[in-house]
């Protein structure tokens, strides 16, 4: 978002989470799958038509989980009763400590 002056808007209801993982975890799985280290999805950004085009030729499931917003750097979590999610900036480096 940072180097193209956007910011983004996402959605804790549309981001796919396992049943079994929000069952164990609750609100917790939210937190988890933003910054637990574990990434098994393919995030991508495009306009409706091409998201449309992507749906049409791949074989899995592909999920809209926010939008982009001209508020630039603004990067906002929204759960499902249109609350702001407040997390703390966590992550993984893959390739910290390497030269």
């Amino acid at each position: 978002c940072k180097a193209s002056g956007v910011g983004a808007r996402l959605l804790t209801n549309q981001i796919p989470i396992h049943p079994m993982v929000r069952g164990s975890f609750g609100d917790d799985s939210i937190k988890l799958a933003l910054s637990g280290g574990e990434d098994y999805e393919l995030l991508f950004t495009a306009q409706g038509e091409v998201i449309d085009k992507v749906r049409e030729a791949v074989p899995c499931p592909v999920t809209v989980i926010g939008e982009i917003v001209a508020e630039p750097e603004m990067v906002k979590v929204i759960d499902e009763r249109g609350n702001e999610v407040k997390l703390e900036k966590e992550g993984w480096e893959h390739f910290a400590g390497r030269d």
